[in-house]
């Protein structure tokens, strides 16, 4: 048995004697369960108990004789059914897990900080997907533009959407309705949405973003790390995107 397969044998729920009887099986393709132990080194007292309980999981089949034999069955068939039985699994979890959840009520002045470049990517996605009506996005950094345009270029047919920037014109390429700041808008942007105090290290601004008038969001880079803040369901947050979209249709 090659080092490389341990792993992933046990990651279908095999232990260390499992996946060696296994993998020794798949090589001789049939043999009794002395064959078995003597090319494995399972321990002859633990072969019946493993051959039986992979015959009962659906791994290998059992030849009646006298002694009895043990072949594998068809490895893709098998390996599939456990791929189906997993994404089935999953699925069932995930369905009761949010059957569960409770949205919590944040006080006015509640936030979360998210540290981990996965959980961010992850909120990101969702804060697309779910938003019904207009998105404000306070955008510092081009790249973050370019990194989400084709994510972003559905949402400008579906609902009101604002990117505003400093410079339009290191904004350039970029087809998305972008607005250059000014006035209350430009200090507003000039006031760092992340706080300080959460952040190690230099720290550069990468976008805020408004949804819907109720979620918050905003993300920006200190050090070697990117760092995220979000928030929900307070009152400032409608109020500053309303503001916002007036100030620009004034000016």
């Amino acid at each position: 048995m090659t080092a490389e397969i341990l792993p992933g044998l046990r990651a279908v729920g095999m232990n260390e004697y499992e996946a060696s009887v296994y993998s020794t099986l798949v090589g001789l393709q049939k043999a009794t369960a002395r064959d078995i132990h003597e090319v494995s080194g399972v321990p002859r007292g633990r072969i019946y108990e493993i051959l039986n309980d992979l015959a009962r999981r659906g791994f290998i089949a059992v030849e009646e004789g006298s002694p009895s034999s043990y072949y594998i069955l068809d490895i893709d068939v098998v390996f599939d059914r456990l791929k189906d039985d997993y994404i089935r699994s999953l699925e069932e979890t995930r369905e009761a897990l949010k059957s569960l959840s409770v949205k919590p009520r944040l006080s006015p002045d509640s936030f979360f900080i998210l540290r981990s470049g996965w959980a961010i990517e992850n909120h990101i996605s969702a804060l697309f997907r779910r938003v019904k009506k207009s998105m404000v996005i306070l955008c510092y950094n081009p790249g973050f533009l370019r990194k989400y345009c084709t994510t972003l270029k559905p949402l400008e047919r579906k609902i009101d959407l604002y990117v505003v920037v400093r410079n339009k014109e290191e904004y350039a390429g970029i087809n998305l309705p972008i607005y250059e700041a000014e006035g209350t808008v430009i200090d507003l942007m000039d006031a760092r949405p992340v706080n300080e105090s959460v952040m190690e290290g230099a720290r550069k601004d990468e976008c805020a973003i408004l949804v819907d008038g109720r979620d918050f969001f905003a993300i920006a880079t200190a050090g070697s790390g990117q760092y995220a803040v979000i928030g929900s369901d307070m009152p400032i947050i409608g109020y500053l995107q309303k503001t916002i979209v007036e100030r620009l249709a004034e000016e």
